[in-house]
Parts: C-alpha cells; sequence; structure tokens
C-alpha cells in the first residue's frame, strides 16, 4: 500500500499529536518495509520526519487547521497518490480521493467546551461529522473510546483501541550527586523540584497544582518546594501566569518553554517526583515517558490516567488542592516511596509498545482499504461465465431441481468488522429489471440476505451470477370447468414448461400436449432417465391412435412422463400462471361440444406473453386407442381408414 500522514502540525506544535505521529511513522517505516509511506509535511518543516528508504516527505502548503483546508488538502492529497490518508490531528477531508484513518486522542473540548477559544472551537466543532464520514477510527485509549461512543454517535464495535507509548529515548540514566543544567537561563539542579510537562491550557488544570504549591509552602518554608513547568503556551494561558503573580510564587516556579528531548529526558530523571494533575487526557503520554524514566508520579484521578499509569502512580482528586498538597509533601520526604513508584513504573512502561501500535494501525489500514475497494457488491462475472452458470441453474429449473446457493461471500459487516451469516429470503422474492419492457422479464435478479449476529446490520446483496427463470404473472386465470383428480406430484412440470415456452416443435406442441393427458401413468423418474433429448418415446411404450378427423400430418407420439388420467377440457387463459404452466394443457371448446377451430395463419404470438402459440386442431372424442408393438403401421393405416370413411 502507499500510506499517506497528515504531519502538518509537526511544524508548530511538539505535543502529544506531533509525537504521536513522529513515533508512529518511524515504527511503521520499521515493521512494513513492503509499504511506502508518505509524510505530508509544512512547507516550513523542511527535514524529514522519519529517515527510512522507504518514507518519502512531501511538502504540504496547506497549513494546519486552516479555514480552507477542506478544499485544498484534497488537492494535495490526490498528488500523493495514496491508497490510504491518515489523518492523527482529528479532521480529515470530507471529499477526498481515498479511505481516510482519523485518530482521537480527546474529547476534552465537549466535556469542558469553555476551554476553547473562537478559532478552536470551530477547528474542533467538525468533529464530530467528520468522525461519522471517517472509514476508521483510532482512539489512544479506552477511555477515548467512551467518550466517542458517547459523544459522537458512533458504534463502540467501529472504534479501534490503539496504546500509544514513550519513545525509545526515555531511558533511566545514571545522574551524578548534584549534577545540574541550564534551562531557560537558569540552573536546574537534580532532585531538587517537581516537573511539569504539558502545554499551557486551561484544561492542564495547572492553577490547582500552583495552589497545592502555596500550601506547601506556608506549611513548611524550608522544605525548599519547586515546580518547573515545561511547555509551549497554549490557548487561554493568561490565568496561569495570574496565579503565579496572585500566590507570590515567582522564586518558585520556573517556566522552562518547550525543550529539547534530551533535556526532557534529563528532567524525567532528575526530579523528585512528576505530577500530572490534568482535568482531562485522552492517553497522558508524559506520565508514561516519566514511568519509563523511572519517576515517581502523582496524577490526576480522571478519564484515562488511571488506565495507563495503573498500580505505577499515585491518583488525587484533580481539583482538590489540599489533597495534592497533603500527597506533595508525603512524598515529597519520603524516598524509599519515590524509590519504589520508579522501580514500579519502570516495568508498567514497558508494557507499551510502538511497536505493536504500528502493526496494530496497519491493520486498520488494510480493512479501511479493502472496505473502499473490495467491499461493495461482488464482482461481475465474465459473460462467458455467468451465461454458463445461468444456463446451468435454468437447465436445474426445468427438471424440477432448485438453483444452489450463490457462493458469494464470506461478507464483513460494515458497521462492526464481524464476519455476517448468509440467508434465504421467504416466497423466492426476487427483483425485476426496469427495462425489460411490459413483456414478462427473461430473468429475474435473487438477492441474497446477509445478516450480523454483534450489530443487527441486515445487507440485501444482488449476486448477478444468479439468474432464475422468470415465471409470467397472471392477470386473469381461468375457472376450471371441471377441477382435476391428478396428484400433485404426477403434473408434467417440464414438459409442459417446455411447450409453453416454444421448447417443442410446431407440428408437436399441440398434439403431443392432448395427447399426454390419455396414456398410462408411468414413473417421471425412470422415463427422464430413459428419455432422449427430443423427447422420443422408448421403444417400449405405445403410440396413440390416430383421430377420425382429416389430417395429413403423422402422429405425434407422447414422451413417457405424462399421466394416463384425462382431465376435463378447460377454457384456455390469455396469460399461462405459474400454476398452468406445470398443468396439463388444454384445448378450447366450441359451443356444440366439439373442439374450436384453430385461427387461420397458423401459430400466433401470444399478446399477453409473446411466446408462440399452439396452432389448435380439433379431435374426435372418442378414446385413442394405442397401437401394438408388433404392428407398427397401424396408425397409419387407421388414419387412411378414417378418411375413406368420410369421405
Amino acid at each position: 500500500m502507499r500510506i499517506a500522514i497528515d504531519a502538518r502540525l509537526n511544524a508548530y506544535r511538539q505535543g502529544g499529536i506531533s509525537q504521536y505521529t513522529r513515533q508512529l511513522l518511524a515504527a511503521l517505516a520499521e515493521v512494513s518495509q513492503d509499504d511506502e509511506f508518505v509524510s505530508l509535511q509544512h512547507r516550513d518543516q523542511l527535514r524529514p520526519l522519519a529517515i527510512a528508504p522507504n518514507v518519502i516527505r512531501r511538502t504540504a502548503l496547506t497549513p494546519p487547521h486552516h479555514r480552507f483546508e477542506q478544499w485544498t488538502l484534497p488537492l494535495e492529497v490526490l498528488l500523493a497518490r495514496p491508497s490510504v490518508l491518515h489523518c492523527p490531528d482529528f479532521i480529515a477531508p470530507v471529499h477526498r480521493p481515498c479511505p481516510a484513518v482519523v485518530t482521537i486522542h480527546d474529547l476534552a473540548f465537549m466535556h469542558y467546551p469553555e476551554i476553547l477559544d473562537e478559532a478552536a472551537s470551530a477547528f474542533y466543532g467538525q468533529v464530530k461529522t467528520n468522525a461519522q464520514r471517517a472509514d476508521a477510527i483510532i482512539a489512544v485509549s479506552e477511555a477515548t473510546r467512551q467518550d466517542i461512543a458517547q459523544f459522537l454517535d458512533i458504534p463502540i464495535e467501529q472504534i479501534d483501541v490503539i496504546y500509544e507509548a514513550a519513545a525509545p529515548l526515555y531511558t533511566q540514566l545514571d545522574l551524578r550527586v548534584g549534577e545540574a543544567r541550564v534551562l531557560n537561563g537558569t540552573p536546574v539542579e537534580a532532585d531538587t523540584f517537581m516537573l511539569f510537562v504539558s502545554t499551557l491550557e486551561p484544561r492542564k488544570n495547572l492553577p490547582t497544582l500552583l495552589q497545592a504549591l502555596r500550601i506547601c509552602l506556608d506549611r513548611k518554608p524550608e522544605a525548599g518546594y519547586r515546580l518547573v513547568v515545561v511547555g509551549r503556551h497554549g490557548w487561554r494561558d493568561e490565568v496561569i501566569f495570574s496565579a503565579v503573580r496572585d500566590l507570590k510564587l515567582g522564586e518558585h516556579v520556573l517556566f522552562a518553554g518547550g525543550v529539547g528531548q534530551y533535556d526532557l529526558r534529563w528532567l524525567y530523571n532528575a526530579c523528585r517526583m512528576y505530577i500530572n494533575p490534568s482535568l482531562y487526557e485522552g492517553f497522558g503520554l508524559p506520565l508514561l515517558e516519566a514511568m519509563a524514566c523511572g519517576a515517581a508520579c502523582l496524577a490526576a484521578a480522571t478519564s484515562s490516567l488511571p488506565e495507563i499509569g495503573g498500580d505505577a502512580a499515585i491518583y488525587v482528586p484533580p481539583l482538590d488542592a489540599q489533597a495534592w498538597a497533603d500527597e506533595i509533601e508525603a512524598l515529597w520526604d519520603d524516598r524509599e516511596r519515590r524509590a519504589e513508584l520508579g522501580r514500579v513504573g519502570r516495568a508498567r512502561a514497558q508494557r507499551f509498545s510502538w511497536l505493536r501500535a504500528a502493526r496494530e494501525t496497519l491493520n486498520v489500514y488494510k480493512r479501511a482499504a479493502d472496505r473502499i475497494v473490495a467491499m461493495p457488491t461482488p464482482r461481475p462475472l465474465p459473460m462467458d461465465e455467468a451465461f454458463d452458470l445461468a444456463a446451468a441453474q435454468l437447465s436445474d429449473a426445468a427438471i424440477g431441481r432448485r438453483a444452489p446457493p450463490s457462493p458469494g461471500g464470506p461478507r464483513i459487516c460494515l458497521r462492526c468488522d464481524a464476519e455476517m451469516s448468509p440467508g434465504k429470503l421467504q416466497h423466492q422474492l426476487g427483483m425485476l429489471p426496469t427495462d425489460e419492457g411490459e413483456g414478462v422479464p427473461d430473468q429475474v435478479l435473487a438477492p441474497r440476505m446477509w445478516a450480523c449476529a454483534s450489530c443487527g446490520h441486515v445487507e440485501l446483496v444482488i449476486d448477478w451470477a444468479v439468474a432464475v427463470k422468470a415465471e409470467p404473472q397472471a392477470t386473469h386465470a381461468a375457472e376450471p370447468s371441471e377441477p382435476s383428480e391428478q396428484p400433485p406430484e404426477h403434473l408434467p412440470t417440464a414438459d409442459a414448461e417446455a411447450a409453453v415456452n416454444g421448447h417443442l416443435s410446431d407440428q408437436d406442441t399441440f398434439e403431443e400436449v392432448m395427447a399426454s393427458a390419455e396414456l398410462d401413468p408411468v414413473d417421471p423418474a425412470a422415463s427422464a432417465e430413459q428419455a432422449p433429448a427430443n423427447l422420443a418415446p422408448p421403444a417400449d411404450v405405445p403410440a396413440p391412435a390416430a383421430d377420425d378427423q382429416t389430417s395429413s400430418e403423422p402422429a405425434v407420439e407422447a414422451p413417457p412422463d405424462r399421466p394416463a388420467e384425462n382431465t376435463a377440457p378447460q377454457q384456455a387463459s390469455d396469460v399461462t400462471t405459474p400454476a398452468e404452466a406445470s398443468a396439463p394443457a388444454e384445448v378450447a371448446i366450441g359451443e356444440d361440444g366439439a373442439p374450436a377451430a384453430p385461427p387461420s395463419g397458423g401459430h400466433k404470438a401470444s399478446e399477453s406473453n409473446g411466446m408462440p402459440a399452439p396452432q389448435k386442431k380439433p379431435r374426435s372424442s372418442r378414446r385413442a386407442q394405442p397401437a401394438t408393438p408388433e404392428s407398427p403401421d397401424a396408425a397409419p393405416a387407421k388414419r387412411r381408414q378414417s378418411r375413406s370413411k368420410r369421405k
């Protein structure tokens, strides 16, 4: 596959989404070397996001979160010609040239709408409608998955949970006693500070942490509490600096801004504790990075933080400044407790892996690509294969056997990706083509029903390779003058259907069907095995005798599968119903009780069904006597005798 990843945000921010994109792209290039990955990067970021033989950097001119990106980004994606587009920043183009996978990291803006400014509200307001049009959705935690199902009204089965991981860079270091680094022009000594890492924005709940620090300083001014804040400015962060000024914490709080990854690793290893008081986190990647470096961690008991931290962190109510102060004070002086939390945290962090996340993400890509390209209706067969299959099924129906079900499938549910179960529709429902005119169509299309046992989704799929012979629909049925006493199992379905559809010759059509009602019963199964294709009777079946009427046509021998019992003649209907197609053919009766004379002009096409009508000839009411096998010329002799008598 050729997979494009939207990495434009990495040119502007280095937060959680940017780290997710960078680490995932590097892991994808490692685990899937047969696929090609296109990194769509903004023109301001010249260096490639990942260096690998199967990674291509492509410049995108559309800035991230731009108001026109729904129109300009699809054009740039089209030039990249990807099989799948992955958008790690919530939003995918609505009009796109390929399937799209979106990653939703959190829905904090739906829990706390007040944390967004006007520009952010305009961008994240598209998430609900956009996610419903995505071909696949990735959530970075189970907590986020539950929120997506609740707030975005998406079936939870359609959401894949793929956990992030700490970068391989974040490991434990051996620090010297008194080791220090200079951050933002200020020296910072190891084991003398608390650490906070995140973008400065309202939902990070930094003012509550500042209040807890003030409480700790008031309790023990000599303890030397100090807080290092690492992170770039976000939005609505004025309240944070106002709190520092109002609480008189200028000497105890250091805003280091954005730092490099090596400085960040040193800070994770050098801090006494890492603190994450966030009101809501979709994953909490800095918490996992701190645990990977062996830092003792305090985290808010909310959203995904307990899911990620497990038993390797201490959890505090997010808005309780007093509780935060108590835990900070207790852990600040307890070296053994900090060492134990660090050991458990490192073991916990090893359970997360970017390579595993890349493999799971590749499965999502393949499923999204198959859903758009391969999952619509099955590919129609070539004309010659479809004709052969339809002819075989029609021949099966002609001898009373039902055509086998289509071998199409298996099918995957479009809603929950579970395997669907096939079924048959009751009453043999079919779909008639709309371009057959007013006549009876040659074929009807038989839909198959597929049902999902997981979510209840139902699909009706037309298998174009399955064609069932169309049966003419009766507009009005003739009332039989005398009910037939024939049992249903002896009805001559195959030959009657062949006569109606013009499969018999012109001379055989009428006489053969009428004479079939006057023969003795014959086993249909045995007859079907003995009868040749042209319906010629076997030698041991006697032929019917000729009528007393004038005719120059030779006698037609009846096929062996006709029942012997004669039924009363009845008025023929203009339209042959399915029931009449399987019953013995009838002849019209005149007013004097004799058979009606056939219309002039020989055979005519029926006005109701377009099939040739057999020529009707009168016959005597006297029962025909079969000729003996010893005198094969008895039938012609009797016809000559009847003509001489009438003369």
